[in-house]
């Protein structure tokens, strides 16, 4: 998997606008939907520092940018996950999941869930 930088926040709610947009998105749009306020100059700072990173590419459609997502959703998420699972609970998925059901962040509901999930993964892999 090629690797990226990490995102800090601002950029990271940019992306997962263009992400929720189907992966392509003039400026205008994107503003229309971030859930803070930011100007338009601040915005494509932050789009430009984006491509920057390879992230994005930007094409000219009249008089507007339009930016897609050269990085899926999907392998920002596991690239991200494994670092976090790496960085604060020496990679393990267990230390993780007490974490946050101790923290109150899992109720008994996805808890069945998690558990469920991790059947069906036991049953495809007997398969």
């Amino acid at each position: 998997m090629r690797m990226y930088a990490h995102l800090p926040e601002s950029e990271l709610d940019i992306m997962l606008v263009i992400w929720d947009l189907g992966g392509q998105a003039a400026a205008p749009d994107i503003l229309e939907r971030l859930e803070r306020p930011l100007t338009a100059s601040a915005l494509h700072s932050y789009l430009k520092r984006l491509e920057d990173k390879g992230y994005l590419s930007c094409a000219k459609e009249g008089k507007v940018n339009r930016y897609a997502a050269l990085v899926r959703r999907e392998d920002y998420q596991s690239r991200e996950g494994r670092t976090i699972l790496g960085k604060l609970y020496q990679g393990s998925l267990k230390r993780f999941a007490a974490a946050l059901y101790d923290g109150g962040a899992l109720d008994k509901g996805e808890v069945e869930e998690l558990r469920a999930y991790l059947e069906e993964l036991e049953r495809e892999e007997g398969k």
